[in-house]
């Protein structure tokens, strides 16, 4: 119960993180160039690239092996 809980949290942050840096970057571009359609372009690509960052970041960390511990010496 609590991992599936943990697992709706850490995608919602996931989500909220994509949609902050989406925005960011829309109001940047509004603010830099004044053309609405590319400020929507930008803040959908930033947040498809964000997705895929975040993506590939979680397949690495469950992919690699975890080394088993040494023995005491």
């Amino acid at each position: 119960m609590l991992d599936t809980v943990r697992l709706y949290l850490e995608a919602t942050v996931a989500v909220a993180i994509m949609a902050m840096l989406g925005i960011i970057s829309g109001f940047a571009t509004v603010a830099l160039t004044g053309d609405g359609r590319l400020a929507f372009f930008v803040a959908a690509v930033a947040f498809v690239l964000t997705a895929i960052m975040l993506t590939v970041r979680l397949w690495r960390m469950t992919t690699t092996p975890i080394p088993p511990p040494e023995a005491p010496t």
